[in-house]
């Protein structure tokens, strides 16, 4: 071969081998750019939990790199992300670091504040989450939920009197009127503090003899510690100030019951029926009424119209089976035993 034959073939392979170096850098940089990790930022993670994906934000903030600028928001953002998924432990351990170096006149600071005082409040750290709540109480004092919050914790914390002041502004009354008086007393026998609630009705009863309900909460408190005689009396000063309240006469015929007053119980509980057709309690205990005074028709009339509103209720059940039972339709009172004895088993689960 010729040296002018052989200069073409040199050129081309030097050309190729030219193309296979610049081939190979590139991908030797893509490798290398791949290679390089992406660093979480605060606006990802934010992104992540703004989409509800609270387990990816928490992941991604706890990979975010910590600086003095920017500790507090992380440490914001992975208590928010802890209380959204509901380990208010955690939620209060981050927002507790965050909530001191947060500026006190950011809109971040009062979410921190009110987040800390909601979360000390469902772990049952009433005496903690109180500061907090406060201090929201004074931004928002119409916000119902905080209102309702800080007056529940005010109880637990045998605090009256501000948990009086906090259902008032939450109902929108004057913190020293005889409904307030209602209110907190109402409130109160939702969290088992009966014997204040009791104090606060009387004081009601005291401003205003006619408070309407006060009555009916110390008679229904009388008849459950077994004092059936005070209960039926205060159930009638209830329906003489409150005529049209359908729940005093359905507890006043159930307390006629439990005093064995069968005829006694019929008017008060047919009355409750009229005023509120819609309740299946004064059914069920008419029904009962009706079994004992051996009128099972009746009784079984009562029942099945409970049962259509109620049809869970245990009670409604075993009576209706005792009154097949009494029918001699044997069948029909076992389905009714063994479906009762089912709703039973499944509520003591």
């Amino acid at each position: 071969m010729t040296i002018e034959c052989r200069i073409p073939l040199l050129f081309r392979l030097a050309w190729t081998l030219l193309m296979a170096s610049s081939a190979f850098g590139q991908t030797e940089g893509r490798i290398s750019t791949q290679a390089q990790p992406q660093i979480p930022t605060i606006e990802q993670a934010q992104a992540l939990l703004d989409a509800g994906k609270i387990d990816a934000a928490i992941d991604s903030l706890k990979s975010v790199r910590k600086t003095d600028s920017n500790e507090a928001e992380i440490n914001r953002l992975l208590g928010l992300a802890y209380y959204q998924k509901g380990d208010h432990t955690r939620a209060i351990e981050y927002l507790s670091l965050a909530v001191t170096r947060v500026p006190p006149s950011s809109a971040e600071y009062r979410k921190t504040v009110q987040l800390l005082g909601l979360a000390h409040y469902l772990l049952g750290h009433v005496k903690e989450a109180i500061p907090y709540l406060e201090q929201v109480n004074q931004w928002a004092p119409d916000n119902v939920e905080i209102n309702y919050t800080l007056g529940i914790s005010y109880i637990q914390a045998h605090n009256t009197d501000r948990s009086r002041a906090a259902f008032a502004r939450m109902f929108a009354v004057a913190p020293g009127s005889a409904a307030a008086y209602l209110i907190n007393a109402q409130m109160m026998i939702r969290q088992q503090f009966e014997e204040f609630a009791e104090k606060e009705l009387q004081k009601g009863l005291e401003l205003d003899p006619k408070l309407p309900q006060a009555n009916f909460l110390l008679g229904e408190m009388a008849i459950f510690h077994a004092n059936l005689d005070l209960g039926v009396e205060l159930l009638k000063k209830e329906i003489a100030i409150n005529p049209g309240f359908a729940m005093s006469y359905y507890r006043l015929g159930e307390a006629y019951t439990r005093q064995l007053k069968w005829d006694e119980a019929i008017a008060p509980l047919q009355k409750s029926i009229w005023l509120n057709p819609f309740f299946s309690g004064p059914y069920i205990v008419l029904g009962k009424v009706y079994l004992k005074k051996n009128e099972p028709a009746n009784a079984e009339s009562m029942l099945r119209r409970a049962l259509a509103m109620d049809a869970n209720n245990y009670s409604g059940h075993h009576l209706l089976a005792q009154v097949l039972q009494q029918l001699n339709r044997a069948d029909e009172a076992r389905k009714e035993f063994d479906l009762a004895e089912r709703l039973r088993t499944s509520t003591d689960k």
